[in-house]
């Protein structure tokens, strides 16, 4: 499945120890900071192609998914919430309510990704069973 990620590798050395090519280095190092379309695998790994001879594959921790343009992520009552990537900040979403017409009604709020992926499990995530509970 395709998605949108941003390239985020803050630490070249595994990468370095793992390439023997420099001119493949060189193809992570130029992609860094970069946006593109990515292939995202099972195990989380995503491959980019950069040109038709040329491709990274990036570790989960080396990019993260984008979401450039307002999304709706549901209702609220009469408004709609709204999300997307945080221009300012790769690890974090923008999230703003909006009324039927499409105007703003609360300003974009920036929260981490890992905050929305904590509260999900924990709202939403099927509960550890404990030696209590048996």
């Amino acid at each position: 499945m395709k998605r949108r990620i941003k390239v985020t590798i803050t630490d070249f050395a595994p990468l370095k120890e793992n390439l023997n090519d420099q001119a493949e280095l060189a193809l992570y190092e130029s992609a860094n900071g970069n946006t593109y379309d990515a292939e995202i695998e099972h195990d989380g790994y995503a491959v980019v192609d950069l040109s038709e001879d040329d491709y990274i594959e990036l570790a989960p921790g080396e990019y993260q998914l984008m979401i450039e343009e307002w999304t709706n992520a549901g209702q609220i009552g009469d408004l709609t919430l709204q999300t997307k990537s945080d221009p300012a900040d790769d690890k974090a979403l923008l999230y703003r309510t909006v009324d039927a017409a499409g105007n703003e009604v609360e300003a974009p709020v920036s929260v981490s990704k890992q905050v929305v992926e904590l509260v999900a499990k924990t709202w939403f995530g099927k509960k550890q069973k404990t030696e209590a509970d048996v």
